[in-house]
């Protein structure tokens, strides 16, 4: 379905039956990044997932905004009054800004391979980064970065749904909240094959439980089970 919120239409997925849950993705897809990890849960929660602006199938104008009054213009359309928040890589920052700045309507936060604040990449990467001449350039070196296990036509697919790859230069606007007054219970999964300096970051986080799973940045689509069964734990 389409839900409309100032100036953008996003496409949300909203499947299952339970207490609602809002799967929010990473920079590197869109959604779907989610899907099978959906699936396992869809027996016991509201999944509830979108695409963020200017990702897969939602369309937006590129005038200012913030993720988190996405979420939360998402959760008022369907009529949810509070849901735990799940985030992926970039939607994990999200999900901690959502649960800081609107606490009333977040039950608990499950960061998973999530970003906490910008960190540095080496000299060798941010050359590679530096050297990027077209989308398809930039989709190698991130695939090379964050799919070290390997990455297959899937995986390059889901990055053709990303604004890199319409060449739309967008930016949310953020600050730099303080994470350690979320007042919802987090949960805190890593992937071990992840940078060593973007899992660090993770460890700051006042977590509940903090799990650290096989897997490269694409956990979600390489061990879905392993997280399903993280998720379901925490959150039930």
């Amino acid at each position: 379905m389409v839900v409309e919120v100032e100036n953008a239409r996003l496409w949300v997925e909203d499947a299952g039956d339970g207490p609602p849950v809002v799967f929010l993705h990473g920079g590197l897809g869109d959604s779907r990044l989610w899907a099978p990890v959906i699936e396992r849960l869809r027996d016991s929660f509201r999944c509830i997932a979108f695409d963020f602006r200017f990702y897969g199938r939602s369309e937006a104008e590129e005038l200012e905004w913030r993720h988190d009054d996405d979420v939360i213009a998402v959760l008022d359309a369907l009529g949810v009054e509070r849901a735990a928040l799940v985030g992926l890589s970039m939607g994990g920052r999200v999900a901690l800004e959502t649960a800081l700045r609107h606490p009333e309507r977040v039950d608990a936060v499950v960061h998973v391979a999530g970003a906490v604040r910008p960190f540095d990449l080496g000299p060798e990467v941010e050359a590679a980064y530096e050297a990027v001449e077209t989308p398809e350039q930039e989709m190698e070196v991130d695939l090379a970065l964050w799919a070290p296990l390997g990455a297959d036509d899937s995986l390059r697919e889901l990055w053709q749904a990303t604004p890199e790859a319409r060449g739309i230069a967008w930016q949310a606007t953020r600050a730099e909240p303080e994470f350690d007054r979320v007042a919802a219970p987090i949960s805190v999964i890593t992937a071990a094959h992840d940078p060593a300096p973007f899992r660090a970051h993770a460890a700051e986080l006042p977590a509940v439980e903090a799990v650290e799973v096989d897997s490269d940045h694409y956990l979600t689509l390489r061990e879905p089970d392993r997280v399903a069964a993280l998720i379901r734990r925490f959150l039930g």
